[in-house]
C-alpha cells in the first residue's frame, strides 16, 4: 500500500519538475525574442555571422555590416535631440 502511494508520489514530483522546466525555457524563449526586437537588426546581422562562421563560411562581410549598423546607429542617437517634447517621435521604433 505504501508503495503505490510512493510510486504516484514520484510521478507528480518529476511531472511538476518538467513543468517548471517548461515554464523556465519559455521565460527565457520570450526574453530572447525580446532582445533581438529591442536590438534590431544589428543583433540579427551578428547572429548571422556567427551562424556563417559556424557553418564554415567567411563572415567579414557581414561582421562589416554589423559594425556599420552599430556605427550608424550609434551617431544617429548621439545627434538626436532629446527632449519631452520629441519623447515619443524618437522612441516609437518608427
Amino acid at each position: 500500500m505504501f508503495s503505490k502511494t510512493g510510486k504516484s508520489s514520484s510521478k507528480k514530483h518529476f511531472g511538476q519538475g518538467m513543468t517548471e522546466y517548461i515554464i523556465i525555457v519559455a521565460v527565457i524563449a520570450v526574453a530572447a525574442i525580446g532582445a533581438f526586437g529591442y536590438f534590431g537588426q544589428i543583433v540579427e546581422t551578428q547572429i548571422a555571422g556567427v551562424g556563417q562562421e559556424l557553418g564554415g563560411a567567411d563572415a567579414e562581410a557581414t561582421r562589416t555590416a554589423a559594425g556599420t549598423l552599430g556605427s550608424t546607429a550609434a551617431t544617429t542617437a548621439a545627434s538626436a535631440e532629446n527632449s519631452m517634447t520629441n519623447y515619443y517621435d524618437n522612441n516609437s521604433g518608427e
